[in-house]
């Protein structure tokens, strides 16, 4: 189902050269797609459309670039995979050749499935994962060069940008369409990371205090940071229990990663 696409022409102005890149971000059930003019540092096309099962992204991709054909050719294609198909390994502990090793402690891992990894700015760890599976193929006629990353690698990429130099404990709370991420961040270091499923506000401040409690943090003065899809009620849920609670927009480069300019990190 097509849930909604922006387009932004850009009128009376002429250009030498442009530098459009395309990120495909592919959700909990969702996929979005963001034509981006790196020059103008302008999102030119914003898509976003819900999908069942993994047999239907490539359809889904397939009818993205039949409805624009104006964009024929892209400086790269990145896909950002969003599941929680992933596990953090030490980077002095990696070993490429043992990567499947490495998932299936808490994967369920099948023949078919594919194995990348992402190196983590300023944590000297390595996020190794199953990207959502299609057919990356149909790309390739539309640029020379397709990258692969988890969301998780830019979401703890930017939070140890934020931790920089910083000896106290904070617990992230990033909230997506369907899922959450609860990541604990003490002394500069990766503690702890999960993601858990939840359908309404009770069962977010549910899997916060069932942290607190297994990773003994105490909620007087251990905060929480929040991000993501999150309103005013959510927030006062929260902070009904937790003593410390402080909301955060991203400061990515937009034009890096455009879409994240105002959440950090969450597909829309």
């Amino acid at each position: 189902m097509e849930t909604g696409q922006k387009t932004i022409e850009k009128k009376n102005k002429t250009k030498i050269f442009s530098i459009i890149n395309l990120s495909i971000h592919i959700g909990y059930n969702e996929i979005t797609f963001i034509v981006f003019d790196v020059i103008d540092i302008q999102i030119l096309i914003c898509y976003t459309s819900d999908y069942s099962t993994d047999n239907d992204i490539s359809l889904i991709v397939s009818e993205f670039f039949s409805k624009n054909k104006t964009y024929t050719s892209f400086n790269t294609i990145e896909l950002i995979h969003f599941n929680n198909l992933h596990t953090i390994v030490p980077k002095a502990l990696f070993n490429k050749k043992d990567i499947k090793e490495y998932l299936k402690f808490n994967t369920t891992l099948l023949e078919t499935d594919k194995h990348f990894y992402d190196y983590i700015e300023n944590n000297e760890s390595v996020n190794v994962f199953i990207p959502v599976n299609f057919d990356i193929n149909q790309l390739s006629q539309f640029t020379k060069e397709v990258k692969q990353t988890h969301y998780t690698t830019i979401l703890l990429t930017e939070i140890f940008k934020i931790e920089k130099n910083n000896i106290n404990s904070n617990v992230y709370l990033n909230i997506n369409k369907s899922k959450i991420d609860l990541i604990l961040i003490s002394e500069n270091k990766l503690k702890f990371i999960n993601t858990f499923d939840f359908t309404c506000e009770e069962d977010i401040i549910y899997y916060v205090l069932f942290c607190y409690e297994q990773l003994n943090l105490n909620p007087e003065n251990i905060p929480v940071i929040i991000s993501g899809r999150f309103n005013e009620s959510t927030y006062n849920i929260i902070y009904k229990y937790i003593r410390n609670v402080s909301t955060y927009d991203s400061k990515i480069e937009m034009k890096d990663y455009p879409i994240f300019n105002n959440n950090l990190i969450t597909p829309i």
